[in-house]
């Protein structure tokens, strides 16, 4: 435990956490990217040094202090000029023992195994606040690892990880941080965040719900919004452990990379729109790829579930930020700032019958549904311990679309990368379970490939996998028979 008051001689900022950010205290996010090329470590390590001395809230610590029964989590900022002994990210600079070859073929395939954690992530980074606490650890995590090019047929490759606490950053707040990072090694101009005050700040993000709350509670909609977290016990996390056990030694769940491509989300996307069109649908217009590649993960997911009348659920998280911009200034806030969207909790059955039109249209709808209900209704249950899916459903798919924040199309070329070729996420947890029935959509490439960090079991991986690889083979074979005959070469006899 700490005090609130820095001690003597220091400046010290305290920002205070919320419930939104509590709710992930024992995850640990990762982002990672592979890239063809060796990069500079040196340069990324005094980058990371410049940023993290600019936007001073980087250069934190997670801390606690105890009210009464309750424990309360902050971020301990310090002000001015920083000891040199002080650390303000970790860096882990490490050469593979092994061959790229040993976990993946290259080039990577429609359907591929994901890199194993290690590769992205130091085994001493943190995985829950209490740990962050105890080590007094950097709040930002960085690994490179090379795979040298004698070793790898010539080339060579580098993984880039990026491990931050959940209940800390968001998606979002990842995105923005390495953004400024990308901008700081191309040596072009950022803005970094104001300067927390010394002292116990507010957090701005907090005094925007609670106004949401106050609003909707005098106008009587306290409760009508919909309902997305299950409160859950110690006895109710086990079940939960046990449910995502059995999914992977039962029956066979484990993660993969699956690389949907560009032509695929374009022709199910204009498909879906098209058939909107005709039945002269509202939402035609309002409907994105997003929505369109959510609804046919989803359907597809469940497509040979033989549990018909069983009740399920696609949670899917929206940033509410834009929601509460009127009332305060959001944007550069890097702290948990998403709710899971209105979605409706459907039959399995439902699911199988309804078009991928028809399930994308109520997607998209319940997605310009959202209002401040929804915040208001996540503040209240988010009192108490919750996982976010809504208590009705029978099962619940998880999916994250991060496309929007572009964060795998960070150019590392800059520092030596000549692509990235994949990108992967990963959620560490204290008790390394896998959390299966989980669709990551991580992102684009530089070709519009759409990458899907899934993990899932044996069966529904099958189904999902399936699809992408008979379009790739489709289109394959469409190149190989529109392909051009070879000329003959003319000797020049007669």
């Amino acid at each position: 435990m700490a005090s609130d008051t820095p001690s003597s001689g220091q400046s010290i900022a305290v920002v205070p956490l919320t419930v939104f950010d509590r709710l992930f205290e024992r995850t640990t996010f990762v982002t990672g990217w592979l890239v063809e090329g060796m990069i500079d470590g040196d340069a990324l390590g005094s980058a990371l040094r410049r940023v993290t001395d600019k936007w001073r809230l980087l250069a934190g610590r997670i801390y606690s202090v105890q009210d009464g029964e309750n424990t309360l989590w902050r971020l301990k900022v310090p002000l001015g000029q920083l000891p040199k002994n002080y650390p303000t990210f970790a860096l882990n600079i490490s050469v593979s023992d092994v061959p790229l070859s040993r976990h993946i073929t290259i080039p990577i395939q429609s359907v591929s195994t994901s890199l194993p954690l290690s590769v992205f992530m130091n085994s001493a980074t943190p995985r829950q606040y209490t740990a962050w606490e105890a080590a007094n650890h950097p709040l930002t995590c960085w690994s490179v690892v090379y795979f040298p090019a004698d070793a790898n047929n010539g080339v060579a490759y580098t993984a880039i990880g990026f491990a931050r606490c959940h209940g800390v950053f968001d998606g979002i707040g990842a995105s923005m941080i390495v953004n400024a990072l990308i901008s700081e090694l191309k040596g072009e101009e950022w803005e970094a965040p104001p300067m927390p005050q010394p002292g116990l700040n507010t957090n701005p993000f907090d005094v925007a719900v609670k106004e949401c709350v106050a609003a909707d509670q005098a106008s009587g909609n306290m409760n009508h919004g919909h309902v997305a977290y299950t409160h859950i016990g110690p006895a109710d996390f086990m079940k939960m452990v046990a449910w995502h056990t059995r999914e992977k030694w039962w029956r066979g769940a484990d993660r993969r990379i699956l690389l949907v491509p560009k032509l695929f989300v374009q022709g199910i996307t204009e498909e879906v729109r098209k058939e909107l069109s005709n039945g002269r649908s509202e939402s035609e217009s309002h409907v994105t790829s997003g929505d369109v590649l959510v609804a046919w993960i989803f359907k597809t997911t469940y497509s040979t579930c033989t549990n018909t009348k069983m009740n399920i659920h696609c949670t899917n998280i929206a940033n509410i930020r834009p929601l509460l911009s009127s009332k305060v200034d959001l944007s550069t806030y890097v702290h948990n700032a998403f709710v899971p969207l209105p979605y409706p909790v459907l039959s399995v059955e439902a699911v199988q019958q309804l078009p991928l039109s028809a399930l994308t249209n109520m997607f998209a709808a319940a997605r310009a549904s959202l209002s401040s209900l929804e915040v208001s209704s996540a503040y209240q249950l988010l009192q108490k311990p919750c996982f976010p899916n809504p208590p009705n459903a029978g099962e619940t798919l998880n999916v994250s679309n991060v496309s929007a924040s572009r964060i795998l199309e960070a150019d590392w070329t800059v520092i030596g990368s000549k692509r990235t070729m994949c990108g992967y996420r990963y959620q560490a947890t204290p008790t390394d379970t896998l959390f299966t029935n989980a669709v990551y959509i991580a992102g684009r490439l530089a070709d519009g490939t759409v990458v899907l960090d899934v993990s899932l079991n044996k069966a529904r991986l099958d189904v999902l996998a399936g699809e992408v690889q008979r379009y790739v083979a489709r289109i394959a074979r469409m190149q190989k028979y529109a392909a051009p005959p070879p000329t003959k070469k003319l000797s020049g006899k007669k």
